[in-house]
């Protein structure tokens, strides 16, 4: 009886025993419950590979992380200034050798909290109260570019806001044709607008601001158009930023070639996975 015991406890033993297989990446078992076959890649010391997906929230620290893993093996994609994302896979496969893929830094762009205010108040119309308030809480944001010599001053553009006053002029032209009866009306509005406490500022048709469209990136000079209309009798004021979408273009394109510039060999592809 006992060596009947002993012989059972040995086979269990041999199909329990860990083998090592050059087809596998980790070494395995087959468990007797089912003859399964076992991972045991946990009772490692060390996994066999990196699995990690790590989303960084700066270029640099994307630049400092890909340098620090990159290899023969490593590549890094972008999606262009719509999508504004940064992807490293630095386990990608290789021509004759295909790979996990399970390695993975992400940046995607950020947009600034400056940018986000101006945005998502251009081309919107309000009152003189609010409009000046929007402007006192980011009066640090408007510049006076070198090279523009009639650019508005942030003081300026705060004291426009504050004091401008605008009256409507409506002038009608009639004319009648002798031969038919036919009336012809002409109808012509002109708005004059002053500012200042005695109408001393000049009205800039255009103004500047000096923001940073993505967080931590480079600052961008942006022309930024001043608008106001008298609608039901109220003065109306906003701004609209020129050309946003190529403002974001050039922001993007400044950081990819960052990006490309610091991470050596390692190959950039315009593409999204």
């Amino acid at each position: 009886m006992q060596e009947a015991i002993s012989h059972l406890v040995t086979l269990a033993q041999a199909l329990g025993k860990p083998q090592d297989h050059h087809a596998l990446p980790a070494p395995f078992a087959l468990v007797p419950q089912g003859v399964k076959v076992q991972d045991l890649e946990g009772m490692l010391r060390a996994p066999t590979r990196i699995r990690q997906a790590v989303t960084v929230l700066d270029a640099d620290t994307f630049i400092a992380y890909v340098n620090r893993f990159a290899s023969t093996a490593s590549v890094v994609f972008c999606d262009g200034p719509e999508g504004r994302t940064f992807r490293a896979v630095l386990d990608y496969h290789q021509p004759e050798q295909p790979s996990w893929g399970q390695h993975v830094a992400v940046y995607q762009c950020p947009i600034s909290i400056e940018w986000g205010r101006w945005k998502s108040s251009d081309r919107k119309r309000m009152d003189q109260a609010t409009f000046a308030e929007f402007f006192e809480e980011n009066i640090k944001d408007i510049t006076a570019p070198e090279g523009i010599p009639d650019a508005p001053s942030a003081a300026d553009m705060l004291e426009i806001s504050r004091t401008l006053e605008a009256k409507k002029n409506i002038s009608f032209r009639q004319g009648t044709r002798l031969d038919n009866g036919q009336v012809q009306l002409t109808y012509n509005e002109q708005i004059d607008g002053q500012a200042g406490e005695t109408g001393q500022l000049r009205i800039p048709e255009q103004f500047y601001i000096g923001v940073k469209p993505f967080l931590g990136g480079d600052a961008f000079c942006v022309a930024v158009r001043f608008r106001y209309r008298i609608q039901e009798a109220r003065l109306a004021m906003w701004f609209e930023l020129v050309r946003p979408d190529k403002v974001l273009e050039e922001a993007y394109t400044t950081v990819r070639a960052k990006i490309q510039g610091s991470i050596g060999e390692v190959p950039m592809y315009e593409a999204s996975i």
